[in-house]
């Protein structure tokens, strides 16, 4: 169920710091068991790693709380975990997965508006129930 190992997403912080995130296991040496880890803003190219052999649950989590860290790293790791969990768990009950048919940094396609028509028998459907 894990990211695309050649995934790399792409972004600043609100310092304007640029962070890549990389769907690669935190190396054991140095991470221990940890699922994702943030490099400091002050390293050289600071980078997140995230295991790509995750739940799409856990997975959700733990990209939510890595880009935490990037964008708050004075916070302790309790208050970067307790946002992580309430927004994760609120988009996976709201139905965030994953789209398997997205690759690398290619936006999801545009959403359609309904046509007019549509829209109308949409709004009587409503008004009915």
């Amino acid at each position: 169920m894990g990211g695309n190992k050649n995934f790399c997403f792409k972004f600043r912080n609100a310092q304007g710091v640029r962070y890549e995130v990389h769907f690669r296991k935190p190396n054991v040496a140095h991470y221990g068991e940890a699922d994702g880890y943030c490099l400091a803003p002050e390293e050289n190219s600071p980078k997140i790693y995230i295991n790509p052999y995750l739940t799409q649950k856990s997975e959700l989590n733990t990209i939510v709380h890595e880009i935490c860290h990037a964008f708050f790293w004075d916070k302790s790791e309790k208050e970067v975990s307790k946002y992580a969990n309430t927004v994760a768990g609120f988009l996976y009950r709201q139905g965030w997965r994953k789209n398997k048919d997205l690759t690398n940094n290619e936006p999801p396609p545009p959403r359609k508006r309904p046509s007019k028509k549509a829209a109308k028998k949409s709004a009587k459907t409503r008004k009915k129930k």
